[in-house]
């Protein structure tokens, strides 16, 4: 009698919920990656010895880049409209602080000008943000 061969089947991953895993593995990826925000300029801070810092949600952040470019919470503004910008929202919250970003290498004359448009914005609250250097 006469043995006959069996027929040899292949074996097949079956890949039926693959796209699953994918998105799971893509959702997971996504939810636990740190995004950081990149300021629209790069400041370097002059140094400083002691201060307070102040509340991200009660201060608004005006940044003067090296080059005069003025940023209004990571927002780039016309430097000419800095002084109307912050009046209008001077006029919406009253206790609102400001809080000055010039980087180290800007010219002190588009500092003071900066200056001059929150004194005529009538801001009652207005800091300098430096580093903080240690003494010794």
């Amino acid at each position: 009698m006469r043995i006959r061969r069996r027929v040899h089947t292949q074996s097949v991953i079956p890949t039926a919920s693959m796209a699953d895993i994918a998105m799971l593995l893509l959702i997971f990826f996504l939810s636990t990656t740190f995004i950081g925000s990149q300021e629209p300029l790069g400041v370097r801070l002059p140094g400083a010895t002691s201060g307070v810092p102040l509340g991200r949600e009660s201060a608004i952040r005006v940044s003067l880049g090296p080059n005069g470019d003025v940023a209004l919470n990571d927002a780039r503004v016309d430097p000419a409209q800095v002084g109307a910008i912050l009046a209008e929202k001077l006029r919406a919250n009253p206790a609102l602080a400001i809080s000055l970003h010039a980087d180290a290498a800007a010219p002190f004359t588009e500092v003071a000008a900066l200056i001059d448009q929150l004194e005529a914005a009538r801001a009652p609250r207005v800091s300098l943000a430096v580093d903080r250097r240690r003494r010794g």
